[in-house]
């Protein structure tokens, strides 16, 4: 059972727990978007650079609410507004990645913003300011180590929201792929690039993957879902490829000025592949641990 968290005038209650499971569903119980999640087991040792905070003694509120928090379930009537994405008629998945240094990433894989969040513990209110100058206010109702309920909304139209989370967290935030400084690339420039503008996009992307697929296999999943995220790469099981050209991710193309400085942006990851510089861990823990560290090797050389 989760320890409560306790927080002046806020009346906690320990949530449904929630089993651990990476397949997800739609409401009505079908598998969601199968076709962008890849499966493999670490099988490793937890890893040193994560922190559990069931672990780690007496922890307070903001350390608590300072991880990534999963949207699991919403009331009835908003469940549509908040899990399914009617321009393109598929399930989203909405997440609110919450840091201890106070900056914030909301919904990495379904409308990303970056921005930064504070607590009022006399209100209960949970606000997050982002970088393109939208605000957004949550009412926290309950809270525990692993799991919490939101109602987000005023004037009769609140919307009542469930999230859960792992109680694991980086020692350093900034080795969190969901940490904002890490999804710069993702935001689309005001004005067109140069060359070496479109590189540092370029490595800035290969880098959130590095620490994707490190933070994966630290934490020894064995679902990783890729639902959502920009890419223009293709994974193996040991190995890396590209998309056809014909066949890029529009959300990735959609991170640069333009498509043809998206193609410019592609090409440097083709020739950087095509030169066979790269080395491969002879004896990975894990095809997942391999793939993040020749990533890591192609941030180097970008």
């Amino acid at each position: 059972m989760n320890r409560l968290v306790l927080l002046p005038l806020l009346s906690f209650s320990l949530l449904y727990a929630c089993g651990s499971t990476h397949q997800r569903r739609d409401r009505n119980g079908s598998k969601a978007d199968t076709t962008s999640s890849f499966r493999g087991k670490a099988n490793v040792d937890p890893d040193t650079t994560l922190l559990s905070l069931k672990g780690s003694g007496a922890v307070s509120i903001l350390e608590v609410l300072g991880q990534v928090w999963k949207f699991e379930d919403a009331d009835k009537d908003h469940w549509n507004l908040v899990f399914w994405d009617s321009t393109e008629n598929k399930r989203q998945f909405p997440e609110l990645a919450l840091f201890r240094d106070f900056c914030a990433t909301e919904n990495a894989r379904c409308g990303i913003q970056l921005g930064k969040w504070k607590l009022d513990k006399e209100t209960r209110e949970l606000s997050l300011q982002f970088s393109n100058g939208r605000h957004k206010t949550y009412f926290i109702r309950k809270i525990a180590m692993k799991q919490m309920e939101l109602v987000c909304g005023k004037d009769g139209d609140s919307i009542l929201l469930q999230l859960t989370a792992p109680a694991i967290v980086h020692k350093q935030v900034q080795d969190d792929p969901f940490y904002p400084a890490n999804n710069l690339w993702r935001i689309r420039p005001r004005a067109s690039e140069t060359d070496d503008q479109i590189r540092q996009r370029v490595k800035g992307f290969v880098h959130f993957f590095a620490l994707f697929f490190l933070d994966n296999h630290a934490r020894q999943e064995q679902d990783i879902s890729f639902s959502g995220l920009p890419c223009s790469l293709v994974w193996y099981n040991g190995g890396i490829g590209m998309q056809s050209r014909l066949e890029v991710d529009k959300r990735w193309i959609a991170c640069f000025w333009s498509e043809k400085e998206a193609m410019k942006g592609y090409d440097m990851l083709a020739e950087l592949l095509g030169r066979h510089e790269l080395k491969w861990p002879e004896h990975p823990t894990s095809w997942i641990q391999q793939i993040g560290q020749v990533l890591d090797q192609m941030t180097d050389k970008l």
